[in-house]
């Protein structure tokens, strides 16, 4: 049974070249934020943008003003880059706590017009995200660039919800690096 160990991974795998093959036909475009019935759209290229140090346009600076957050802390939150490595990240996203896990996450991000497909979106996008970088780290914006569908929809109130409850992904990653 050994064929049938590494039939799911090299699925993905070859999922994911094919993604990685015709990255500006999958990539994501545009990030819908939810907030009960009202949406808001923002460019990924205007978050790329932003977080290389260029000022706020449209929707990214208003949103900042009415929030109040600095413009370096958002910023910084999205230039951020967690080291984690490729097969690891592989490994865990493929375990029953990484299913969970993204399961939970694609509650709060999913593609638009196909929220079913959440999961296999989040892993790809994660996978494909830190694969494609040169630093072999994750970040916010190539994860979105590398999100294998035009639109990503973000429920906003359940985001800040699981971000208050998560003290730092760089903890999950270090838990899982440590041998038992």
């Amino acid at each position: 049974m050994v064929v049938l160990t590494f039939a799911r991974p090299l699925a993905t795998l070859l999922g994911g070249l094919v993604i990685w093959i015709s990255p500006a036909v999958q990539a994501a475009e545009r990030v819908t934020l939810m907030v009960g019935p009202f949406s808001r759209s923002v460019e990924v290229k205007e978050l790329r943008s932003f977080s290389e140090g260029s000022e706020p346009q449209g929707f990214i600076k208003a949103a900042l003003r009415l929030s109040n957050i600095p413009h370096d802390r958002a910023r910084s939150v999205l230039a951020n880059r967690v080291d984690i490595p490729f097969t690891l990240l592989g490994r865990l996203l493929y375990t029953d706590l990484g299913e969970a896990f993204l399961g939970r996450i694609a509650t709060i991000f999913y593609p638009r017009h196909a929220a079913d497909a959440g999961v296999p979106a989040l892993r790809s996008g994660a996978i494909l995200s830190v694969a494609r970088s040169d630093t072999g780290k994750l970040n916010p914006v190539d994860f979105l660039e590398s999100y294998p569908n035009k639109e990503i929809v973000v429920d906003v109130p359940r985001l800040l919800y699981f971000l208050n409850r998560l003290n730092s992904i760089e903890e999950v990653a270090e838990f899982f690096r440590e041998p038992f």
